[in-house]
């Protein structure tokens, strides 16, 4: 679940919203022509295509929900290219599928306009317990006191340290403190290695933000001018790469972002989600690297995020019922059994991420991220407040703004 692609798609969901509401569920039929007449039918699942990997995982979780239930048919239906903007015209005209995936940043517009079925009723009805799930990544699909979606499974934050390195710079551990990290980057920082590498972005630098004492949005507002914010920019952006120059910025070291700057070997520490294991598997089969937790700030309390998408129900099904019940398969015990089998990405269910520290436990770390973690999920301004938050640390890197407090001043600034 690679977040690099994200904003084009929130703006332009947040341009199409308006148009999309006026067209949408007032008037639908709610009539639910469930299971319970015996009849065969098809559920519609709308996603957006995916490797071969990703889609053999869920054909195998259909295929376990139709055995369960054969008087239903499932039909997943792919969307190739801009899969928001062919989405909403579906919405508009009452032709989407029965469910369809839902990006967490980009929820907040279809629920606060109202295009997408609440579940609580059928959460009940189901007996779906919403506690089973990682907390953050349920509460990345609620909106005004209700739920919107079901999380199918989720990526978050880990710290990625080369071993090699590691031993040849004498460093027995990966770093634990912003100290120990900031140490161990001026160790590592030789023969052309840069120690630490990470990119302007808020959804790679908002942990360390936390970490201070510092958020993001609060309350349902921007808080990007919190004070405590500043400790964190001035950290990493003014001081470990302005000033120390053991940390670097990946298009700095000519690449596009810190994955490729890990898997050439010109950072030796980096911090991404696990969607960098399959690239390192590709780019660089042979480097030996671990996975640990965020570093933490001393005297502050352990950060993350928490990238998620939902089934979301259309509020148009005729089936919503069983399509409920899909929706529960899908993302219960034993539908995220596939999804820990596969590797690929994390199950939201809390006791299968267990079988999952089990079955990878050198890939622990992401699970446990997900105990404290915080949704990318920023209500409606979500895309004006990634973008700003973005320039301003791209703004202390290129010298724009010379530390955290003016950058973000400007950031809180361009978002009244």
């Amino acid at each position: 679940m690679k977040k690099k692609n994200v904003i084009t798609g929130i703006l332009a969901t947040t341009l199409a919203m308006t148009a999309l509401v006026g067209c949408s569920s007032s008037t639908s039929d709610t009539s639910d022509k469930g299971s319970t007449s015996g009849d065969k039918f098809t559920l519609r699942v709308g996603g957006w295509s995916s490797s071969p990997q990703e889609q053999a995982m869920l054909d195998k979780q259909i295929a376990g929900f139709k055995e369960k239930h054969p008087n239903i048919d499932v039909k997943f239906e792919p969307v190739v290219g801009d899969y928001l903007q062919k989405l909403q015209p579906m919405i508009a005209s009452k032709t989407e599928p029965d469910i369809f995936y839902l990006d967490a940043n980009v929820a907040p517009d279809f629920m606060d306009k109202g295009v997408i079925e609440p579940i609580d009723d059928l959460v009940k009805k189901h007996n779906v317990n919403l506690s089973d799930y990682e907390d953050a990544a349920v509460q990345a699909f609620q909106w005004n006191g209700k739920t919107y979606g079901l999380p199918k499974d989720y990526n978050t934050l880990a710290l990625f340290y080369n071993k090699e390195m590691f031993d040849k710079a004498g460093i027995t551990a990966p770093p634990k403190t912003w100290d120990e990290l900031k140490t161990d980057a001026a160790k590592l920082t030789k023969d052309g290695v840069t120690g630490f590498s990470i990119s302007a972005e808020l959804p790679r630098y908002q942990p360390f933000l936390v970490q201070a004492g510092g958020s993001v949005y609060t309350d349902g507002k921007p808080t990007l001018n919190n004070p405590a914010n500043t400790t964190a920019l001035d950290f990493i952006y003014k001081d470990m790469m302005g000033k120390d120059k053991i940390a670097a910025y990946p298009k700095t070291l000519g690449v596009d972002w810190s994955g490729d700057a890990f898997a050439t070997n010109k950072a030796a520490m980096v911090v991404e989600g696990s969607w960098l294991i399959p690239h390192m598997a590709q780019k660089a089969p042979n480097t030996k690297y671990g996975i640990a937790e965020l570093p933490v700030k001393e005297g502050g309390k352990p950060s993350n995020m928490i990238f998620t998408v939902a089934y979301a129900l259309s509020k148009n099904s005729k089936h919503k019922d069983d399509a409920m019940d899909l929706m529960a398969y899908l993302t219960g015990t034993e539908g995220q059994k596939v999804t820990v089998e596969g590797g690929l990405a994390l199950p939201t269910i809390k006791a299968m991420g267990k079988e999952y520290s089990t079955k990878y436990p050198e890939r622990e770390a992401f699970v446990k991220g997900a105990s404290y973690a915080q949704p990318f999920q920023y209500g409606v301004i979500g895309s004006k407040l990634t973008d700003a938050a973005n320039k301003a640390a791209e703004a202390i890197v290129l010298g724009a703004q010379p530390d955290g407090k003016a950058a973000l001043e400007e950031a809180q600034g361009k978002l009244k």
